[in-house]
C-alpha cells in the first residue's frame, strides 16, 4: 500500500509549465507495488481480510501510479515533435517559472508606451523588468506567427541601435521592441522550422525565453 501510495504521488508531480509537460519521473515502484499487491492476496485468500485488502489497494494504487508515469514520459517525448497532450499532475505543485501563453501577446499593431525621459532603458524592479521582456518576447512571438506561419523562419535577427531598441529582420523590418541595455539570443532550427528566443535584461538580469515548439513565454 506505501509503494503504490508513493507511485501515485510520483505520478502527480510530474514537472508542467501552464498544463503543459516539461519532463517527466519515472520509477519501478508502481511495478513493485502491484507485484508485491498480488502476492499479498494470493498468500491470503483464505487467511486475513485485512492484508488482502491492504494487497488490493497497493495494487491498484501502483497501476494508477505506473500509468501516470507512463503518460507523462509519453507526453513529454511527443512535445519535441511538435505534438502537445495536456500535463495530468496536479498544478498546485508546479514550481517551473511563470509563464504567458502566446494567445495572450499583444497584438503587433497595439501602441507601445515610450517611457520618460527618466526612466529610459530603466526598470523600477526586478519584477517590472521581467514583465517588459515577457512583453517582449510574446510580441516577437507574434509578430513572427503572423509573419511567417509555421515557418520557414529567418536565419538571423537584428537588434537596432536606435532609441527604443527594436528587433528586426535583417532588412530592418521591425517586429519587437525591447528594453534599453537587453540582450537578445535567437537560435533557429537547421531546417528553419522552428525557433526560439532568450531576452535577458541589462539592469535587474531578469530573463524571458520562447520556443515555437512549446508556444508560452516563460521568464526567471
Amino acid at each position: 500500500m506505501v509503494l503504490g501510495g508513493a507511485s501515485l504521488a510520483l505520478g502527480l508531480l510530474e514537472p508542467q509549465r501552464s498544463g503543459l509537460p516539461s519532463g517527466f519521473v519515472v520509477s519501478t515502484i508502481g511495478v513493485t507495488a502491484i507485484v508485491l499487491g498480488v502476492r499479498a492476496v494470493r498468500l491470503a485468500r483464505w487467511g486475513s481480510a485485512t492484508v488482502r485488502a491492504f494487497g488490493r489497494g497497493g495494487a491498484i494504487l501502483g497501476v494508477a501510479g505506473t500509468t501516470l508515469m507512463a503518460y507523462a514520459l509519453l507526453a513529454f517525448g511527443l512535445t519535441a515533435s511538435g505534438v502537445t497532450l495536456p500535463a495530468i499532475s496536479l498544478p498546485a505543485l508546479d514550481h517551473t517559472t511563470p509563464s504567458v501563453p502566446i494567445a495572450a501577446a499583444p497584438r503587433v499593431d497595439q501602441p507601445v508606451t515610450a517611457p520618460s525621459p527618466a526612466t529610459a532603458g530603466k526598470s523600477a524592479s526586478l519584477e517590472a523588468e521581467r514583465s517588459a521582456l515577457m512583453q517582449s518576447a510574446g510580441t516577437l512571438a507574434f509578430t513572427m506567427e503572423q509573419r511567417f506561419g509555421a515557418g520557414p523562419y529567418p536565419a538571423s535577427l537584428v537588434v537596432s541601435a536606435g532609441e527604443p531598441q527594436r528587433i528586426t529582420l535583417a532588412d530592418g523590418s521591425g517586429l519587437a521592441p525591447v528594453p534599453d541595455g537587453a540582450r537578445v539570443l535567437y537560435t533557429v532550427a537547421p531546417d528553419r522550422s522552428a525557433w526560439s528566443v532568450t531576452i535577458t535584461g541589462g539592469a535587474f538580469g531578469a530573463v524571458a525565453t520562447y520556443s515555437s515548439a512549446v508556444g508560452t513565454v516563460a521568464a526567471q
